[in-house]
């Protein structure tokens, strides 16, 4: 009888350890959310076909006998697992000052302020860091407490709290799982490559999930544009600094046969194109700044903003961050204030004006310009991207991480290719992916759009209405930019651009006080 009521304290000691352990509250968490995900809805809606054959199959009445029967011996076992000591060690930790200090208003607010300095972060570790390792790890291990914060901030919330589902949430992970299929399908010469491309892919989009389910109030949203557009400023300032001292830039960034283009700037992103980019984002948050103002002052602080931004995206001389910010202020013309197309206009006329720039667009006409494009430029690397794609199957592609981006040219396994930049993040995706893969990652983009879309009606009566306008405008930009240049291949704009659709989504979906559904 000894003998087995100490078993019996030791079964009902592990069944609380279970529940309140980080493996039980973990799944716990995950299995809440399943109650409220699409898969979920999916699922009764398929089984709800025909509900009366439903409830008498045997599948039905076995589940229903199983259920009550596990059902009864919790509501048995619960007395002695309230009291188990993991249960009475859980309790407390909850209401401890350890996690109130963790989990707080200050540390959730750090982290946010933290992604939105990706950029400086990320420079200065590279620039300065005394270990190697650091400078080349630190995004990894940021994700992962990212990840980690979330999974316990979720694990700490009280069982009523609806767990959070967004729309988004399917299309990721469907196209991570498509990514993860193609590298096994394609990798003839190993998964390390391949392992390599599609973290460089998929890795930076995971940041949708974390931020989605660590923001809490309105005042996470303000530090993440204040802390953005602050960094935009500042690096705007720091390029235009360079072209008016003439910093001097390497010769391939202009063609020889453009003549009066001295300098371009690039601050501290080593790229014009990539500068051009940031400053897509950059500006229309900064306008965002002068709808929301109280006072006239203000506003007029916010458009010199906008314009000191402008000028820096002009002295890069990137023609594709060029095109990205005039869609971009068409975008937020369109979804926020259609005067600002008489602004666009003005400010094309003053461009025209500019001898550098008018050198630098009159060039797309020229021979010389078709000549350097078809023998070495972007249009030769794309026909060579598609005659590569021509010796493999085109479905599936010929492999992530082995042709047109950064981990192939770090890799470059194949001896008889010339390797390259693709200068053209959707061809790069469909010569390693194949149109199998274009096709998913234009599916997910254009679900990305239309959500965004969604999210700026549901926040249209609301103050962050034109942070909302900002963030979709910005990441439309951004994408007619990876028309030409391999924007995404860049670590921090890549997964910028993901955490403003998490941003976007989050006062659309999950904040309370909106009040416009669609």
């Amino acid at each position: 009888m000894l003998r087995m009521s100490v078993t019996w304290r030791a079964l009902m000691s592990l069944i609380g350890f279970m529940k309140y352990s980080v493996v039980g509250r973990f799944f716990g968490a995950f299995g809440r959310a399943y109650e409220h995900s699409r898969t979920a809805a999916v699922t009764d809606r398929l089984l709800g076909a025909d509900a009366k054959m439903t409830e008498r199959s045997l599948f039905a009445r076995i589940y229903g006998a199983v259920a009550r029967w596990i059902s009864r011996v919790g509501a048995a076992m619960r007395p002695a697992t309230e009291r188990s000591l993991v249960c009475r060690f859980w309790r407390w930790l909850q209401q401890s000052a350890i996690v109130r200090l963790l989990f707080g208003h200050s540390t959730r607010r750090l982290l946010v302020v933290m992604f939105a300095l990706y950029l400086p972060i990320d420079w200065a570790l590279r620039e300065f860091s005394p270990v190697a390792a650091l400078a080349t790890t630190w995004d990894e291990l940021f994700l992962a407490f990212g990840f980690a914060y979330a999974v316990f901030q979720r694990m700490l919330a009280p069982e009523d709290e609806r767990p959070r589902v967004t729309p988004l949430d399917t299309l990721i992970l469907a196209f991570c799982g498509l990514g993860v299929l193609l590298t096994v399908m394609t990798a003839a010469d190993g998964l390390r490559i391949g392992i390599s491309g599609l973290r460089a892919v998929v890795q930076y989009m995971l940041w949708f999930f974390v931020l989605t389910r660590i923001m809490r109030d309105d005042g996470d949203v303000k530090a993440f544009v204040a802390a953005f557009v602050g960094v935009g400023l500042l690096t705007a300032l720091h390029g235009i600094a360079q072209y008016v001292l003439g910093v001097e830039i390497p010769e391939h960034w202009v063609s020889q046969a453009e003549v009066g283009v001295r300098s371009r700037a690039f601050s501290i992103f080593g790229s014009p194109n990539v500068m051009g980019s940031f400053m897509v984002m950059s500006a229309p948050l900064c306008a965002s700044y002068a709808y929301r103002a109280a006072t006239a002052w203000r506003r007029a602080l916010a458009w010199i903003g906008v314009l000191i931004i402008a000028l820096a995206c002009l002295v890069t001389f990137s023609r594709g961050a060029w095109l990205g910010f005039a869609v971009m202020v068409a975008a937020f013309a369109w979804l926020r204030d259609k005067r600002l197309f008489a602004l666009v206009a003005l400010a094309l006329g003053f461009a025209v004006m500019v001898p550098d720039v008018v050198n630098r667009i009159t060039f797309l006409f020229t021979d010389e310009f078709r000549h350097a494009s078809q023998f070495g430029g972007r249009a030769g690397r794309w026909r060579e991207g598609m005659r590569l794609l021509e010796t493999v199957d085109p479905l599936f592609g010929y492999g992530l991480g082995r042709f047109g981006g950064a981990v192939a040219m770090q890799n470059q396994v194949n001896r008889h290719l010339s390797y390259f930049y693709l200068d053209n993040y959707y061809m790069k995706t469909l010569i390693e992916m194949g149109y199998l893969g274009l096709v998913g990652y234009i599916v997910l983009l254009v679900g990305t759009i239309w959500v965004g879309l969604r999210a700026v009606y549901r926040t249209k009566n609301t103050e962050f209405s034109a942070v909302a306008c900002a963030l979709l405008a910005g990441m439309v930009g951004v994408l007619v930019h990876c028309y030409t240049e391999n924007i995404f291949e860049v670590p921090y704009m890549n997964a910028y651009f993901w955490g403003m659709a998490a941003v976007l989504v989050w006062l659309g979906f999950i904040r309370k006080g909106n009040k416009n559904e669609g």
